[in-house]
């Protein structure tokens, strides 16, 4: 018998799956998806337990092409006060549920100590029984959420809703709307806690959360890498009671509360960028009734640094406010909390200078004030105060420690090292409008243009360094 007539060994073929589960996912895929996403190296593949299961397809010996052999694997989405990741890779609706889910079950740890702090404060007892009112008895946390304008951000927000409720939280949801709106809403409620879908400062494929506290404070590193392992690990419901969902829009107070600040001003023009479309709404709005003349900039939303001079959205605004000779010009990022100016001139005005006419401006006001400052500015703070009855406090470098001694020390400001700054009013509140009425007020003490006053400014800061 010839070699060609004998049997050839059969090759035992593994068998071929008709449908696959990715990591973190609850949904099943095809095969034929399996070995696409295998094809094109997706992210949960490094992961997934089936990673080797390529039926009749052999793989591939060469490696991944170098822009995904050299990516980072991220272990973690959090940043030191925030949570950051890409849209479907890192955080989709599902794991936005899950999101919702931690978030609610530490709110639900709170619930006493938050009812007995309530039973000693009359005016939180009034607020209270109001959320309660609203919330028609329910015994759940309350929480105000919102989202930005980022076309991901429906699909997230929709996944943390149902992480909420499905815990047994009431979710008073603004839509779309801005991190100052949830804060001010969160506050004048009484709230539990407030919400923000966003993927401010990052690129535009980038979604995340804003978390802040009963007292409309950001979230600390540490809690929320507790609420991240319990992500991770799942948490037990509270209650087998679904909690409530209450739609709400509504501006008309939180401008109210805005438009007290902007008085007594002498005729200015404004050029304001922003990549938003409430923020222009906004600001008409409260320009309405003023003497001054506001230009509008429409910016793209992506990450930028709003203090170097070479940004182009900065440079974009500058040129209009010099060809239109405009009195000065702003750039509000896309948290509506980061703000940037621009004198008559075109020149960036730097954070230390706006920090010292904030500073200038609350001590007209009271002449024995509190700032709260973070420690890389307590050395010119110090010098600015000198001789003076104001009183500086080091609040470290983390904006949950600043805002915590904002609170706790009576303190008017608290000045954070990338520019933010929070305002201690009826409301905590760190809003970019707040800082330009507050600049604005400074312009109209005098006729001088903004190059001069920032002039003055900077050369006190050279003379006291």
């Amino acid at each position: 018998m010839s070699d060609e007539d004998e049997p050839r060994p059969q090759i035992a073929m593994p068998p071929v799956r008709t449908s696959y589960t990715c990591p973190g996912e609850l949904y099943s895929i095809p095969h034929s998806i399996h070995l696409a996403r295998m094809a094109a190296f997706y992210s949960k593949c490094r992961d997934c337990e089936h990673r080797l299961e390529v039926g009749h397809v052999p793989l591939r010996t060469g490696g991944p092409p170098p822009e995904v052999e050299h990516r980072v694997i991220r272990t973690s989405l959090l940043t030191d006060e925030a949570v950051r990741g890409v849209y479907l890779n890192e955080l989709d609706r599902n794991r936005a549920l899950l999101w919702g889910e931690a978030f609610a079950a530490s709110l639900w740890e709170l619930q006493p100590m938050i009812a007995r702090q309530e039973a000693t404060d009359d005016s939180q007892i009034v607020r209270a029984s109001s959320v309660k009112q609203e919330s028609h008895a329910s015994s759940g946390p309350v929480v105000v959420v919102g989202f930005d304008e980022r076309p991901s951000s429906p699909d997230i927000v929709t996944g943390i809703v149902l992480g909420l409720r499905r815990m047994g939280c009431l979710v008073v949801d603004l839509g779309q709307t801005s991190l100052p709106v949830i804060g001010f809403q969160q506050q004048v409620r009484g709230a539990s806690a407030g919400l923000f879908v966003t993927g401010a400062g990052c690129d535009p494929s980038w979604t995340g959360f804003d978390f802040l506290d009963h007292e409309a404070r950001p979230y600390s590193h540490e809690a929320l890498t507790k609420m991240e392992r319990d992500v991770q690990t799942g948490v037990g419901r509270q209650t087998r009671k679904i909690g409530s969902h209450h739609p709400v829009q509504e501006l008309a107070s939180y401008e109210a509360s805005l438009s007290i600040h902007f008085h007594a001003l002498r005729p200015l023009r404004v050029v304001c960028g922003s990549s938003t479309r409430l923020m222009p709404r906004i600001l008409d709005r409260l320009f309405s009734r003023l003497p001054c003349q506001l230009t509008h900039v429409a910016l793209p939303t992506r990450k930028r640094n709003l203090f170097d001079p070479r940004d182009v959205d900065l440079q974009r605004v500058a040129r209009t406010v010099i060809d239109g000779r405009h009195h000065l010009g702003l750039v509000i990022d896309e948290d509506s909390q980061h703000v940037a100016f621009v004198t008559d001139s075109g020149r960036l005005v730097s954070s230390k200078e706006v920090a010292r006419l904030l500073i200038e401006i609350a001590q007209r006001e009271n002449h024995q004030a509190r700032f709260v400052v973070a420690s890389s500015m307590m050395g010119d703070v110090m010098q600015w105060l000198s001789g003076r009855d104001a009183t500086a406090i080091d609040g470290g470098e983390l904006t949950a420690n600043l805002v915590r001694l904002l609170v706790e020390s009576d303190a008017v400001l608290a000045l954070s090292s990338d520019g933010r700054v929070w305002f201690r009013q009826r409301e905590i509140a760190c809003d970019a409008v707040l800082v330009l009425a507050n600049i604005l007020q400074a312009l109209s003490l005098s006729d001088a243009p903004f190059t001069e006053v920032v002039a003055r400014i900077s050369d006190d800061l050279k003379h006291e360094g």
